[in-house]
């Protein structure tokens, strides 16, 4: 069952990079999704320090699907303090009333991360793409542009049992500025995964969006860690509804 499951994740990896990869007008929402889940065990990829961290996910709710997937790089090892880059893809398809838009954003972030003793910090910045296709023939947001993105996140463990985790993201276009932030916390339930509330607020040139949900977090199947969440949001064209994620990391 594992090993299928394993199979299952590597698959949706690949598929989910595919997509986002491939298409070429495609985008990405306001949401970036945080990377979660540092794990107790830093060798837990053998003897040598792992250094590579895949990850890729889903997002959706009844006005928009997202698809997002990157690579994690840390030459003295993910769990190590030092440098690091990350490649962030994501290609976001928003519906609003009889128009659409396909966005896609890539990014590419050098950074720096500190641990001390259960606390760790991330901070990163880079240039990032961003492609628009309305189908408004009118739509001045159509193009691509070239920007900035600065990213902050935290995990902290005041306890082995508690955690408390933060994002926050900001960027910055021509056509305008974008920040995204996101806090969740956590209990560890049964040594198998972290479970608890999250909040989150997003607003760029396109939309204002908030989410009030529950998560599951860094459960670990055959190598693969699965996350998970679920709740209600609302936006800043009145629209209201559910929302889910699920998304996967691999270590190498």
């Amino acid at each position: 069952m594992g090993r299928a499951l394993r199979g299952v994740g590597v698959g949706l990896l690949g598929v989910v990079a595919a997509v986002v990869i491939g298409s070429s007008a495609g985008g990405v929402a306001a949401q970036e999704a945080a990377i979660d889940a540092p794990i107790a065990d830093p060798l837990s990829g053998g003897s040598r320090p792992e250094q590579f961290l895949l990850f890729a996910g889903v997002d959706l709710w009844h006005a928009s699907v997202a698809n997002y997937a990157g690579l994690h790089w840390a030459p003295a090892g993910l769990h190590n303090d030092g440098v690091f880059a990350r490649l962030l893809l994501s290609r976001n398809f928003e519906r609003y009333g009889a128009t659409s838009t396909i966005i896609f954003r890539g990014a590419l972030l050098g950074g720096v991360r500190f641990k001390r003793g259960g606390f760790e910090v991330k901070l990163m910045a880079g240039p990032e793409l961003e492609n628009a296709d309305p189908t408004s023939p009118f739509d001045q947001l159509r193009g691509t542009r070239l920007g900035l993105q600065a990213a902050a996140e935290t995990w902290w463990q005041p306890t082995p049992e508690l955690l408390l985790a933060t994002s926050l993201t900001l960027t910055a276009h021509g056509n305008g500025n974008g920040y995204g932030g996101r806090v969740a916390a956590g209990w560890r339930l049964l040594d198998q995964a972290w479970i608890g509330p999250e909040a989150s607020a997003f607003s760029d040139h396109y939309s204002t969006q908030y989410r009030v949900g529950l998560h599951v977090t860094g459960l670990r199947v055959e190598g693969l860690e699965w996350s998970a969440a679920a709740g209600y949001l609302e936006d800043g064209f009145a629209r209201r509804g559910g929302y889910g994620r699920i998304g996967m990391l691999l270590r190498q």
